[in-house]
């Protein structure tokens, strides 16, 4: 083991490609309907879903839920979320931005998002209204620029493409009147959205997983935040920016609930007016917090529509890594396994991820990774079976020097909290 840290029929238009590559093929397209994508996505088996993540996700929700959540409940939810993400940036960009008119759309989210925005303008400092990539997200600032709120997205530039392209596409839509989306990669694109709340006007931002210009391990404009006990490095760029005009901050997600689209608000974090020094730190870093414990809340109910979840990892900190004293360990197990009990691994934080000859775990609170030899694999898929697990039987039926090297392994994993006594 080692360790590191209206259209043709689709089918006859692509006769020779595979399920995965149809997918594909389909959401660069917006002449297909919305019920053969999603049909067709929904269709797809853990294993076609992989190119789409599906493992990230299983990961970070480990690391978030593994605790609490059956290992069932977490595969289904990193499932279901893997496919909002793909079904999400279709629905709206291919499927939503290119049908709509010169006359303002119909309200796509249920909620009082509108009423609480307009509200909060009132008072004249602008608004910063915060969201995650998850569920609808999409359609949030859409629905205030359809309202007529002068709505400003900040994006990074391939979002930006995203959107320049679907503007060139309908030039007409009433969307664009009061949607201005802004590349923040791009030279001063900051600034726009300063002079916006400066204007009294609304910033937008899904600020999940927002690695700026010095990647996902950087230190500027950043601040520590608890997500459900894990700890988190996140931008607070908008933060610092609603303290510096004395712009209210309010937390929205958009969600499913009963078949329809939701919108559920968070607190409203306001600094009262313009803030300077000690004061305005203190605000911003309060309202980071509060900003992500809503995300918490929102998380321990709709885990499923997390299409940011697989890029989670990029902006967790890492757990501290512990190791048991060695004797320790291998005395405790040769006791229960003694008494008949069963090894098995730690479900709770442990990923199983397959090679192509070789098994590689990797333990979602710590970032650490184990690598089993194709010649003991078997090892691995025994004790990744909790109900079978690793006993004395077992172990016993193997020779003795393959049997020592399993011993040896089960003991480091144990000392790492990779596997557990169980049975």
């Amino acid at each position: 083991m080692t360790m590191t840290q209206g259209a043709a029929p689709e089918n006859a238009a692509i006769p020779t490609a595979s399920r995965v590559d149809r997918v594909k093929h389909l959401l660069a397209r917006s002449d297909v309907s919305r019920s053969e994508v999603f049909d067709l996505v929904h269709s797809l088996s853990d294993d076609e879903l992989l190119p789409f993540g599906l493992r990230a996700y299983r990961l970070n929700l480990v690391s978030l839920f593994g605790r609490d959540w059956p290992r069932e409940r977490i595969a289904q939810a990193a499932r279901a979320a893997a496919i909002s993400k793909i079904l999400g940036g279709w629905e709206y960009h291919q499927h939503y931005l290119p049908r709509l008119t010169s006359a303002p759309d119909a309200p796509q989210v249920n909620g009082a998002h509108l009423e609480q925005v307009r509200a909060l303008l009132e008072r004249g400092r602008g608004v910063v209204g915060v969201s995650f990539h998850f569920g609808h997200m999409r359609y949030l600032p859409s629905e205030f620029a359809h309202a007529g709120i002068a709505t400003h997205l900040p994006l990074a530039s391939d979002s930006y493409n995203d959107y320049w392209t679907a503007r060139a596409s309908n030039p007409g839509a009433a969307l664009w009147k009061h949607f201005e989306f802004v590349d923040v990669e791009a030279r001063a694109g900051a600034i726009s959205l300063a002079k916006a709340l400066a204007r009294g006007e609304l910033v937008f931002s899904t600020i999940d997983g927002n690695t700026g210009n010095d990647g996902t391990r950087g230190d500027a404009r950043r601040s520590k935040v608890a997500l459900l006990g894990s700890e988190c490095r996140v931008k607070n760029g908008l933060f610092v920016m609603a303290a510096r005009f004395g712009s209210p901050v309010i937390p929205m997600v958009a969600h499913n609930l009963d078949g329809q689209r939701a919108c559920r608000l968070g607190p409203v974090l306001d600094p009262g007016g313009p803030l300077r020094g000690a004061d305005a730190e203190r605000f911003v870093e309060e309202a980071v917090q509060s900003a992500y414990t809503f995300l918490g809340e929102a998380l321990n109910a709709y885990a499923d529509e997390w299409c940011g979840g697989d890029l989670f990892h990029q902006w967790r900190l890492p757990a501290p890594s512990v190791t048991h004293p060695a004797n320790e360990i291998e005395q405790r197990l040769r006791e229960h396994l003694g008494t008949g009990g069963r090894v098995v691994m730690d479900t709770r934080r442990i990923v199983e991820l397959p090679g192509e000859n070789d098994i590689v775990w990797t333990d979602a609170l710590t970032g650490r990774c184990y690598k089993f030899p194709l010649a003991i694999v078997d090892l691995a898929a025994r004790l990744a079976d909790e109900g079978r697990g690793v006993d004395l039987r077992w172990l016993d039926q193997h020779p003795s020097d393959v049997r020592s090297r399993m011993w040896s392994l089960i003991c480091q994993l144990a000392s790492r909290d990779a596997v557990r006594c169980h049975g």
